[in-house]
């Protein structure tokens, strides 16, 4: 099955139990199994690299010694060196760990039917969660790890972003995380945003037209805060198990501030975390369960925030 063909059950979720288990010892393991003896030889590479990279800075340290200087060198000089030789070094290990990254990540997509890339243009809805105040403004961004899908009657994606402000020295982040967009078969009659987290509510600024809503259950009432122009339908939009695997899904992906937004067709979501979708640490084994165990938890994540949405219609009536 390739990665863009449909899921022969739409309604499971093989990245879970059973069927990760079954997936990972059939289909993962294997190819781990192959990377693990080119993980080994590029570690060789690198370690011959580094070595090299540390003969370099003898060099350097005798040449300066026998210019009266000491026996260390220039700091710039040192410092371009050791840099130079940490990032020259990585190379073979890094394409390793590309290539097992594709690798799982496709063979997980799979089953599902959904289609990845590793560096993607700008999402449709970038534009859409700044609008709704939901990103800051950045002076430069750039995207990875994009995934695309359909679950049921709803389409989804997610991908990284990092946004950046300023330049040189005083260049900052003002947003690392993930962004999700799962589209709907109805349309919203209004927009809601919903928030958690005062460290982001102090830097939202609520858009036009909306007003802040009271929330029926006094729990869910503490930790978010909720606006919309239709206080009738975002009420019924935020049942309580849809609440509650916003809260799972800031979990899963060990975030912080996590705020979306109802608009027309479309619910988008903002959480700020550390990167996800990684081979890990090149220094341990490849062939470890657990590596692809936290790529299957990030991509289940999503599905059941959406099964938690759809499920239920009812409760939404």
């Amino acid at each position: 099955m390739s990665v863009s063909d449909p899921p022969s059950d739409p309604l499971s979720d093989p990245l879970s139990g059973a069927g990760f288990d079954a997936l990972y010892e059939q289909q993962i393991e294997p190819q781990l199994r192959v990377l693990e003896g080119d993980r080994k030889k590029a570690m060789g590479q690198s370690q011959l690299i580094w070595l090299g990279f540390v003969g370099l800075l003898l060099v350097e340290a005798f040449i300066n010694m026998s210019m009266g200087h000491g026996f260390i060198p220039d700091p710039r000089i040192l410092g371009i060196t050791i840099i130079g030789g940490g990032i020259v070094g990585h190379l073979p290990l890094n394409a390793v760990a590309t290539k097992a990254k594709q690798k799982v990540i496709a063979t997980l997509c799979a089953p599902m039917g959904v289609s990845y890339l590793m560096k993607p243009g700008e999402p449709g809805i970038f534009k859409e969660l700044q609008t709704l105040k939901l990103l800051p403004g950045a002076d430069d961004k750039s995207f990875e790890d994009q995934f695309t899908g359909r679950r049921g009657a709803s389409d989804f994606m997610l991908c990284e972003a990092t946004l950046t402000v300023g330049s040189g020295k005083n260049r900052h982040t003002v947003f690392q995380g993930q962004v999700f967009k799962i589209a709907f078969p109805q349309r919203f009659l209004g927009t809601t945003v919903v928030l958690r987290d005062s460290g982001w509510l102090n830097r939202f600024e609520c858009p036009k037209g909306l007003e802040k809503v009271g929330l029926e259950d006094p729990n869910f009432e503490k930790i978010w805060e909720v606006f919309s122009d239709d206080q009738i339908e975002s009420r019924a939009i935020l049942t309580p198990a849809f609440m509650e695997e916003l809260v799972a899904l800031e979990t899963a992906y060990s975030g912080k501030h996590i705020r979306c937004g109802f608009r027309e067709g479309d619910l988008m979501i903002a959480v700020e975390g550390q990167n996800r979708f990684e081979a890990g640490n090149m220094f341990s084994t490849l062939d470890s369960k657990g590596r692809a165990q936290s790529m299957a938890s990030d991509i289940s994540a999503v599905i059941r925030l959406i099964d938690a949405f759809v499920a239920a219609p009812a409760e939404r009536a």
